[in-house]
C-alpha cells in the first residue's frame, strides 16, 4: 500500500521552496535594482550657511579653465635641493622648493604590496607633488603660488654635508625656509620635527606679502590626496575621504568615478584631513584657521577601479605668523586621539549605538596584545571569555530548548487536534509552554546579544590599522582580510571570486549548532536553519577573516556547552489548572 504524505503539507513545502529561491534571487538582483532606478545624475550647487558644496561630472570636451598664475620675483634664485629627515618613525625627504614639499613621507612601521614585493608605505604620491605650497590671489586677480626654491636658514649645528638628519627619540630639528625680494622676506616656512612623533610644527609667515595679497587670507594647501596602500583597491575607495572640523563637526567629502566634487566654507575650523583606509594626512589650524576647501576628483582606471584624488586648503589669516602642526602617519586610535582635536571623528567605528562597543572591544584587543603578540590567539581567548560570561544566559536558553523538545509530541498533537483554527491552536500551545514553564524566546536572547558584538567585531577587524595585516597561523595571514586559498576566475554576485576557508568553516559548525537547537519537526522551520546559513555563507566570504574565526569558534564553543556542559533542568511538576483544582475541592467537598 502506498501511503501518502498529507495534501496540505506537499502544498506548503512547494511554496516555501519556491519563497526561499524567489527570496534568494532578489537579494542577488538587488545592487542591480538600486543601480538601474539610481543612476548618477549631476547634481546642482548646494549652500547651507556658509557651507558651498558642488557636484559635477568630468567632461573632457570643456575646455579646462585658464587661471593666470604669477609667482613673486626673489632676490636670488635658488637651486633645487633635498633635504633628508630620518626618525625611528618615518623617513621624509624634504624639497626646498614652496619653502618645504613633501616629496616622499616613508612609514617604518607599515608595510604594503606593490608591483609583487613588500614595502614600506610612502604616503605621498609619486609625480607631480605640490604638498604644503602657500597659495592667494594677489591684488592684480592673479592665482598666485609660492612654489620656486627657497634658501634654507642654517639650522642650529649647521646643514650636514650631506642635507641628511638623523633624530633619536629625544631629539627635534627646525629647519627654516625664506623666500626673499631685494628688500624684505616675502615668505617664510618654518618646520619642527621630533625624533618620537608623527606631528610636525609647521608656522608660516606671509605678512612681507600682505600688501600683494587681495584676500585677507591665504592658502596651506595638500594637494594629490594619498596614494591607496591596500592590496584590495576596493578598500582603500570605501574608505578614502576628505574632511573638515568647523562648528564642533566633521563634515566629509566624497567622490564617485567620473565626477568632481568641492566643498569650502569661511570661518572658524580646526582642521582639514585626507585620508585612505588606514593612514591620514591632516593640518591642524591650532586656533587660526579661518575657513577651508575641499575638492575632489574621481579618476576611472581598469575595471570598477578609480583614484580618489583630494585637494585640501586651510585658509589661514595674512596678518600674523600662524602655527600649525601636521599629522601624517596611522589612523592608530590612542594616537590620533592624544591630539586632542577630535580627529578622531573621521575614524569610523560604527553607529552611534554601536560605536562604545566597537571602541571597548578595540581596547580590550590592545591591551590583550600587549601580554599576546598575536592577535589570533587574542580573538581566541576574548571569544572564550565572552563565552564564559555568557554561559549562565545560554545553559538557560539550552535547559528551555530541552524542555521544548520534550514538549514537542504534545504540541504535535496540538496540530493535529487545532490544525484548522490557527487562534485555537495558538492558545492552546502558549497554554502548554506556560504550565511547563517554558519561554518559546529564551532561545533568541544570547543571538540578539551576539549581534551588536559581531557588528563591532566586523568594523574593528575591517577598518583598525592595529589588526591590519595581523597573521595568525597557516593560511590566515591577515586577520582584517579574507582567507583566500584560491581565486576564481570569475565573481559570483555578492560572494565574489576569492574562495575562502573560513566562511565554510563557519557556516558547517552553524548548521550542526542550529539542528542540536531545533526542537519543531515542522519543515517550514527545517528549511529556513539551512536558509540562514547559505545566506550568512555567501555575506560572510569577503569579510574579514578574523571575524569569521570568531564566529566559527563562538559556534564550537557553543556545540560544546549544548551538548556536555549543560546541566540539567530541576523537573518541574506543571501547574495545576484552575478548572482541574475546582473539580478536585467539588469531589472532596462531595466526599465529606
Amino acid at each position: 500500500m502506498i501511503h501518502y504524505p498529507p495534501k496540505g503539507i506537499n502544498i506548503m513545502d512547494k511554496k516555501s521552496i519556491i519563497g526561499f529561491i524567489l527570496v534568494f534571487l532578489i537579494i542577488l538582483a538587488m545592487p542591480h535594482y538600486f543601480k538601474m532606478i539610481n543612476p548618477e545624475q549631476p547634481t546642482a550647487p548646494n549652500v547651507v550657511g556658509g557651507r558651498q558644496t558642488t557636484i559635477s561630472k568630468i567632461d573632457s570636451s570643456q575646455q579646462t579653465i585658464r587661471v593666470r598664475h604669477r609667482q613673486p620675483t626673489p632676490k636670488i634664485q635658488e637651486k633645487d635641493i633635498l633635504y633628508t629627515i630620518d626618525t625611528k618613525l618615518y623617513h621624509i625627504v624634504l624639497s626646498n622648493r614652496g619653502g618645504g614639499t613633501l616629496t616622499s613621507f616613508i612609514l617604518k612601521n607599515y608595510r604594503m604590496i606593490k608591483n609583487n614585493d613588500t614595502t614600506l608605505v610612502d604616503l605621498v604620491q609619486s609625480g607631480d607633488v605640490k604638498s604644503l605650497f602657500i597659495k592667494y590671489i594677489s591684488v592684480d586677480g592673479d592665482s598666485v603660488e609660492l612654489n620656486q626654491p627657497f634658501s634654507l636658514d642654517a639650522p642650529r649645528g649647521g646643514v650636514t654635508p650631506n642635507n641628511i638628519w638623523t633624530l633619536n627619540e629625544t631629539d627635534s630639528l627646525s629647519l627654516s625656509f625664506v623666500l626673499k625680494s631685494s628688500s624684505r622676506a616675502l615668505a617664510r616656512k618654518t618646520f619642527v620635527f621630533y625624533g618620537d612623533k608623527y606631528t610636525i610644527d609647521l608656522a608660516t609667515d606671509v605678512t612681507g606679502s600682505r600688501e600683494n595679497i587681495a584676500a585677507q587670507f591665504y592658502e596651506l594647501s595638500w594637494e594629490g590626496g594619498l596614494p591607496y596602500t591596500e592590496t584590495l583597491i576596493k578598500d582603500d575607495i570605501d574608505y578614502s575621504k576628505a574632511y573638515a572640523y568647523n562648528a564642533g563637526d566633521a563634515v566629509d567629502l566624497d567622490i564617485k568615478s567620473g565626477r568632481k566634487n568641492q566643498s569650502s566654507f569661511t570661518g572658524n575650523t580646526g582642521w582639514t584631513a585626507i585620508r585612505n583606509k588606514y593612514f591620514t594626512a591632516a593640518i591642524l589650524a591650532s586656533g587660526n584657521g579661518v575657513g577651508y576647501r575641499l575638492t575632489a576628483e574621481g579618476i576611472p582606471l581598469e575595471g570598477k577601479n578609480f583614484q580618489k584624488v583630494f585637494n585640501m586648503y586651510l585658509y589661514l589669516p595674512v596678518n600674523t605668523v600662524n602655527q600649525t602642526q601636521l599629522f601624517i602617519g596611522p589612523l592608530d586610535y590612542q594616537t590620533i586621539k592624544k591630539l586632542d582635536v577630535n580627529l578622531d571623528e573621521i575614524m569610523n567605528f560604527g553607529a552611534s549605538i554601536i560605536r562604545p562597543i566597537s571602541k571597548g572591544i578595540l581596547w580590550v584587543f590592545t591591551w590583550m596584545h600587549t601580554l599576546i603578540p598575536n592577535y589570533g590567539w587574542v580573538l581566541i581567548i576574548f571569544s572564550i571569555l565572552l563565552k564564559v560570561v555568557l554561559t549562565p544566559l545560554t545553559n538557560k536558553s539550552t535547559q528551555s530548548m530541552k524542555e521544548m523538545q520534550k514538549l514537542a509530541p504534545k504540541t504535535e498533537a496540538l496540530k493535529e487536534k487545532y490544525g484548522n483554527d490557527p487562534q485555537k491552536l495558538n492558545t492552546e500551545t502558549m497554554k502548554l509552554y506556560k504550565e511547563h514553564g517554558v519561554n518559546p524566546m529564551g532561545g533568541c536572547l544570547p543571538i540578539l546579544l551576539q549581534m551588536p558584538i559581531l557588528w563591532a567585531l566586523f568594523i574593528v577587524f575591517r577598518s583598525t590599522i592595529e589588526l591590519r595585516q595581523a597573521a595568525f597561523i597557516g593560511w590566515i595571514t591577515d586577520l582584517s582580510a579574507p582567507d583566500t586559498i584560491f581565486t576564481l576566475p570569475f565573481a559570483i554576485p555578492i560572494y565574489g571570486s576569492q574562495i575562502n576557508l573560513l566562511p565554510i568553516l563557519m557556516v558547517l559548525s552553524q548548521i550542526i549548532q542550529q539542528k542540536m537547537s531545533t526542537v519543531s519537526s515542522n519543515q517550514q522551520q527545517k528549511m529556513m536553519m539551512y536558509f540562514m546559513p547559505i545566506v550568512f555563507f555567501f555575506l560572510f566570504n569577503q569579510f574579514p577573516s578574523g571575524l569569521n574565526l570568531y564566529y566559527t569558534l563562538f559556534n564550537i564553543l557553543s556545540i560544546i556547552q549544548q551538548k556536555w556542559l549543560t546541566p540539567n533542568a530541576k523537573p518541574k511538576k506543571p501547574k495545576q489548572r484552575t478548572i482541574d483544582a475546582i473539580r478536585q475541592l467539588q469531589m472532596k467537598t462531595k466526599k465529606r
